[in-house]
């Protein structure tokens, strides 16, 4: 008889132990540890392997978020003014940063330096060829002595053989120049010595 109370006392408090336990398991508490092993554990595995789009996403939003927060955003340069255009929109992504090292120290790069040196001697060949071709044609106009003539027909035609050298001399300056800019709206066209005797009435005949 003792052993059965015995047995039966036994398994009372082997149900109260077990109800303990539950009750245990199951508190506030031992549900919040639990919570932090899982997130901890998920936190884990996903550090396994890479994040997806969506996780970066997420998580770059967030970011973003907690710095408007923080107020990281309020006291931004330019802040409620439209963003300075000080890119310039023609220079190509890979030359940007030396274009930027340049002009913030006073130089310009080297296209548009060589493509300035290069106008100018157009300018300054166009202003002696005008020069001489007035020269020329004053010169045939002021006589009407045949020999005078022939012999300023002879020096023209050697003018324009010379002129036709210094024209073969900045067309290839010019193409060099043009293989090294960026926009092709810039280009330099060639000189032609026919367009120049147009430019200021002569012909190749004087």
């Amino acid at each position: 008889m003792k052993s059965i109370f015995k047995k039966l006392g036994a398994r009372e408090k082997s149900a109260a132990y077990q109800e303990e336990k539950v009750k245990e398991v199951t508190s506030p508490a031992a549900t919040a540890e639990t919570d932090k092993t899982a997130i901890a554990t998920e936190s884990k595995e996903r550090q396994t392997g890479p994040r997806t789009e969506t996780e970066w996403n997420d998580l770059i939003s967030h970011r973003i978020d907690e710095a408007m927060r923080a107020g990281a955003f309020d006291n931004l340069r330019n802040k409620g003014k439209p963003l300075p255009q000080e890119n310039n929109p023609f220079v190509r992504q890979d030359q940007r940063l030396a274009n930027d090292l340049l002009k913030n120290n006073g130089f310009a790069p080297q296209w548009i330096t060589d493509r300035t040196a290069t106008l100018q001697l157009i300018e300054k060949f166009r202003a002696e060829f005008r020069g001489r071709a007035q020269g020329y044609s004053q010169a045939w106009h002021a006589t009407s002595n045949p020999q005078t003539h022939a012999q300023l027909q002879a020096g023209w035609q050697r003018q324009l053989a010379s002129w036709q050298d210094e024209i073969w001399t900045l067309n290839k300056r010019i193409n060099t120049v043009n293989l090294q800019q960026p926009i092709a709206r810039l280009e330099i066209f060639k000189l032609i010595l026919d367009d120049e005797l147009k430019r200021v009435g002569m012909s190749r005949s004087l």
